[in-house]
Formats: structure tokens, C-alpha cells, sequence
């Protein structure tokens, strides 16, 4: 996979408790789903199936007021884990990277985890872009 100066510039720019979280994710998401491209598109970082232009969204991150977000394009990939995911969803394709009291940073990572998976075994399904 290729390696974006833009991605590499935008984790650098973020909030400096937000970037360690963010090459998190990077790292996460370039190893679960190494077929994919980095891309950077509407100011975050995404992760395409292809390099054509309008290549389809599979997933990216963002940094954001409210925190670390992880977009999983597929909608109803994302309804596959309503139940672990809870409050922690915001939005159609958007999870909050959020620690609580009952859920460690741990826990959101390997949720995500899980997630990153189940795209990689979809393949090159349907996708949308948030």
C-alpha cells in the first residue's frame, strides 16, 4: 500500500492527544486491508478500491472536536455490530473512538479490529462515502 504525504501531514497537524490514536488506525487499517489505497478526500484520510478518481470509499479516519472517528463505509456492515457498538456509533458509517468506563481503549481498537475484518472479507462490495 502506498504511503500518502497528506495522511502522514494530517496526523501531524492534529490535536497531539489525538495522533498517537490516529497512526493507530493507520496501521490497523494498512495491515488488515493492505489491497486497499490511501487516499486523502473531503480533508481525511480514506481508503479506496482502486486509484481511479472516485474509486470506491471503504474506510478511513478522521480527527475531530469530539475526538478520534473511524468511518466504515457500508452501512450495513456497520449494522452487523449495532449491538457491540452502542453509543459509540454516530452516524451512518461513523464510530467514535471513545473510552468510557466499561469500554477500554483496548476494547475499541479490537471492535474495530473485528470491523476491518469484515470488510476485508466482504471484498470490494458496496460502499458509501459519509
Amino acid at each position: 500500500m502506498n504511503t500518502l504525504p497528506e495522511v502522514t501531514a494530517y496526523i501531524a497537524r492534529s490535536p497531539e492527544d489525538q495522533q498517537e490514536l490516529l497512526q493507530r488506525l493507520r496501521a490497523m487499517i494498512r495491515e488488515r486491508l493492505p489491497q486497499l489505497t490511501e487516499a486523502f478526500a473531503s480533508g481525511m484520510p480514506v481508503y479506496t478500491a482502486g486509484t481511479q478518481p472516485g474509486a470506491p470509499w471503504r474506510c478511513g479516519f478522521a480527527s475531530r472536536k469530539k475526538g478520534v472517528m473511524f468511518y466504515a463505509m457500508d452501512e450495513a456492515l456497520l449494522d452487523g455490530f449495532a449491538e457491540e457498538l452502542g453509543t459509540l456509533r454516530t452516524g451512518k458509517s461513523c464510530v467514535e473512538m471513545k473510552v468510557t468506563k466499561k469500554r477500554t481503549l483496548v476494547d475499541v481498537l479490537g471492535l474495530v479490529d473485528r470491523i476491518l475484518g469484515a470488510i476485508a472479507a466482504k471484498g470490494a462490495g458496496p460502499t458509501t462515502k459519509p
